[in-house]
């Protein structure tokens, strides 16, 4: 099994839409975005300002890192992940690997995100990426699921949580 990573191409935009569509996880992927419009979607990811970094297995679409630098005047990246279902299992590897490719490829300090606390899936896999709790932010989004707006966690993730993270997973080899 071989995983690759690569910022997506426009002749791809609508291959990973489809595939968020299709695991219905809008609502894990980006709660802030929302689930957009085909043509939405598209002119998000082709926004210089985006970074759409794909993950492949055996050069099929696995998942997807979005980040987008916190200002013009930051070395810090808003992001938003998602690994497709039939990924699961290999998640938290495959988005490791994408922190990597960041960290590597990018002038970047630290990724951060806000993840609602309903959605347990979504922080294990990026406590197991790096991503460490900083704090709280009360009532930020609305949950379909509970009919009310839930909390969400600040998760911050640096080179050197990601080294430890990839530490830790060694070990559990």
């Amino acid at each position: 099994m071989e995983i690759t990573y690569r910022i997506i191409r426009p002749a791809e935009y609508n291959i990973f839409y489809e595939l968020i569509n299709q695991d219905n996880s809008w609502w894990a992927f980006s709660p802030s975005l929302g689930q957009l419009s085909a043509g939405d979607w598209n002119s998000y990811c082709g926004n210089e300002n985006v970074l759409s970094l794909g993950c492949f297995v055996d050069n099929a679409p696995a998942g997807l890192l979005q980040g987008t630098a916190f200002s013009n005047a930051s070395r810090a990246m808003r992001i938003a992940v998602i690994a497709f279902r039939e990924y699961a299992k290999i998640a938290p590897a495959m988005m490791r690997g994408a922190a990597d490719w960041v960290f590597a490829s990018i002038d970047c300090a630290c990724m951060f995100g806000e993840v609602p606390g309903t959605n347990r899936h979504v922080m294990n896999l990026l406590q197991k990426t790096g991503f460490e709790k900083q704090g709280s932010i009360p009532e930020l989004y609305w949950s379909d699921a509970k009919q009310k707006f839930v909390n969400a966690t600040i998760v911050v993730c640096t080179p050197e949580s990601l080294r430890k993270a990839k530490s830790d997973a060694d070990l559990d080899i």
